[in-house]
């Protein structure tokens, strides 16, 4: 009994089985055919023509240290004209100087309280009260010094989240800006 059943529920679960393969080879043929019948895309998107699109409106753009606003012409006589924002390069550069700045800065900082360490042990060591004099003004000096690096850290570090926030209003890929 209990092999006839399990021959039952084998042939009927083949029988599903080769019904659905056969549908899925009938769907498969109708959506080939359907792809066949549609047309190709007449268009294709490119980053030119994406670039076009973002420039059709008015837009400022930096011609030899001058700055003007003129209207995209597309005519094929004359070259079209690229605003610098747009351009992977423009948001690239502008991110390397301001990480730059903020390297050295940070480095100046490290270089100045390693040697505001080294004042400081050297005034502990001094016996003259001159000499003492003397270390004391440079033990000053770096610390003017090291507060005036770190307020413009904080400034420099500020302009980044400004760059930021600017480059994505202009549209900048989060790509350029790693």
């Amino acid at each position: 009994m209990k092999r006839i059943i399990l021959i039952l529920f084998l042939l009927l679960f083949s029988f599903f089985l080769a019904s659905d393969s056969l549908n899925l080879v009938e769907i498969q043929k109708k959506e080939k055919e359907r792809r066949k019948k549609l047309a190709k895309s007449k268009y294709v998107l490119t980053n030119d023509k994406l670039m076009e699109y973002s420039l059709k409106k008015s837009k400022t753009f930096v011609e030899s240290d001058v700055v003007t606003t003129t209207d995209v012409e597309k005519s094929k006589t004359t070259k079209k004209k690229i605003d610098p924002k747009s351009t992977e390069q423009y948001w690239r550069n502008r991110l390397n100087i301001l990480n730059k700045n903020i390297e050295g800065i940070k480095k100046n900082i490290q270089e100045s309280q390693s040697a505001l360490n080294r004042e400081s042990s050297n005034f502990l060591i001094a016996s003259t009260p001159s000499l003492q004099q003397q270390i004391k003004m440079n033990i000053d000096r770096l610390t003017k010094q090291i507060s005036e690096l770190r307020a413009s850290l904080t400034k420099w570090e500020a302009d980044k989240e400004l760059f930021f926030r600017e480059a994505r209003r202009e549209g900048a890929l989060p790509g350029w800006l790693r």
